[in-house]
């Protein structure tokens, strides 16, 4: 795999000349420890953040064993960044191997801290898990700020708040309203062609469990296929478009004991001390989640049932004694979008809204340690990516789309109001969490675009 610098991906290459055109860096003594999913994206995200003034051989990352590409972490290695083995868990227990493995990024990260002059890190998560993982020493020795890309880290944030700073991407309302139909009509493609063979889902009973971002997309794409819809949530008030033509049921048992398929969409543990519960016979449940938490308890519970085979080359679980007959969970429960393995999950130039959006809050959490070393700000709390910046990645995206012919309202089933919302300030205030902003962070994001901006149109001038 090559990898010469993708200069032809638009939205990081625009918040690249941002940074050339201000003068911004991220500067030597800064090292980024980051959780990512070792697809070809994640080598566009590390190559323009070394663009910026950081260096390769500062940048520490972890992958996940169902998203990880060996010819990316290969590229990766081969740039100069250290990426830290990821352990082969049994079974629905993906998530103390996960602990264990950040535990070693951070021993092998912090060991080159000492060596390399660092004096700040930035810590890109994918879960929460390695921001509020960060070893005490560290905590004392350097200034530390974080980025969260998925509602999964948030949930964490609920129960066990970070440790310092976090710019939250995973509520920017662009990654919410905009970014979910792009992997949900991932999983479709994933479903169809992988999981049945390339036939299509029609006229069937789709179970999704939680109407978040990721969940509404799903319904909206499956309606598309003329199938049934239901769904449950714990949340009666679900703002949809098509809220009139999906079904919310009271209860996961209901949902299971209706359902040909179930997808698990929460970025939660919907199952903990509720199973076992009766089911369809011959259910099949695929998570659209992170981790395997999603069916976590279903998992561990048919391991301790006699017959639960694993097929090597799908990871799909099978069982006939559910407490209801036969049950597959597919690819060990795993986020099935991630299911072939291969160097891209999304194609990389339509997933570069995300890698902008990563790529902006990075800025953001930079330009924040900078004001806490001038005591304009205190190095705790979880902050909005600035609307500005938003609205930045958002455009540079629909202009790249347009100008590939990338037909997003026919591909990702958007609906056609929300797209012209999002042409409004206040859509991005009124989408992103938390809705209070920190005026001088956000004054900071805002010089950062306009500034480039206005440098351009002096060059351009002057030719």
């Amino acid at each position: 795999m090559s990898h010469s610098h993708l200069t032809s991906l638009e939205v990081t290459q625009a918040l690249l000349s941002c940074a050339r055109a201000t003068g911004f860096r991220f500067g030597e003594d800064t090292a980024l420890v980051a959780v990512q999913h070792m697809l070809r994206q994640t080598v566009d995200l590390f190559q323009t953040v070394v663009g910026m003034g950081l260096n390769l051989r500062n940048i520490f990352a972890l992958g996940k064993v169902y998203s990880n590409s060996a010819k990316v972490i290969a590229t990766l290695r081969a740039m100069g960044v250290t990426v830290v083995e990821s352990v082969m868990p049994p079974p629905g227990e993906f998530h103390g191997y996960f602990e264990q493995d950040i535990n070693n990024l951070w021993r092998i990260a912090s060991d080159q801290f000492v060596r390399r002059g660092i004096k700040r890190v930035l810590v890109l998560d994918d879960g929460g898990v390695c921001i509020t993982s960060v070893p005490q020493e560290v905590r004392q020795r350097y200034e530390l700020c974080g980025v969260e890309q998925t509602s999964l880290g948030m949930f964490l944030f609920e129960e066990k708040p970070p440790p310092f700073a976090v710019m939250a991407w995973a509520r920017a309302a662009v990654k919410l309203e905009i970014g979910g139909p792009l992997f949900s009509q991932c999983f479709i493609d994933r479903f169809h062609t992988e999981f049945l063979r390339h036939r299509r889902l029609i006229q069937k009973q789709l179970g999704v469990i939680g109407m978040g971002s990721i969940g509404r997309a799903l319904a909206t794409l499956a309606l598309r296929e003329g199938n049934e819809v239901l769904y449950y949530d714990p949340n009666r008030t679900i703002p949809f478009p098509a809220r009139e033509k999906v079904t919310r049921l009271d209860s996961l048992e209901e949902l299971m004991l209706r359902c040909d398929y179930v997808v698990g969409c929460s970025g939660r543990n919907p199952f903990k001390n509720k199973w076992p519960l009766d089911h369809k016979p011959g259910i099949k449940l695929l998570s659209a989640s992170g981790g395997d938490q999603e069916f976590g308890p279903i998992i561990n519970d048919l391991k301790q049932r006699s017959g639960l085979s694993v097929a090597p080359e799908t990871w799909d679980l099978s069982s006939t004694h559910g407490p209801s007959g036969d049950i597959q969970i597919a690819y060990r429960g795993y986020p099935y979008n991630f299911v072939s393995r291969a160097v891209e999950a999304v194609p990389t130039r339509i997933v570069q809204l995300e890698t902008g959006g990563l790529l902006a809050a990075l800025v953001q959490a930079k330009l924040y340690l900078d004001l806490c070393k001038a005591d304009h700000a205190q190095n705790c709390g979880i902050y909005r990516v600035a609307l500005k910046a938003q609205r930045f990645v958002l455009e540079k995206w629909l202009q790249a789309m347009m100008t590939h012919e990338i037909d997003i309202m026919r591909l990702f089933g958007y609906d056609s109001a929300v797209l012209n919302a999002a042409g409004h300030d206040e859509w991005f205030a009124e989408k992103s969490d938390p809705h209070i902003a920190q005026p001088v962070l956000e004054e900071k994001m805002n010089r950062f675009l306009n500034e480039s901006n206005t440098a351009r149109k002096a060059i351009t001038a002057g030719r």
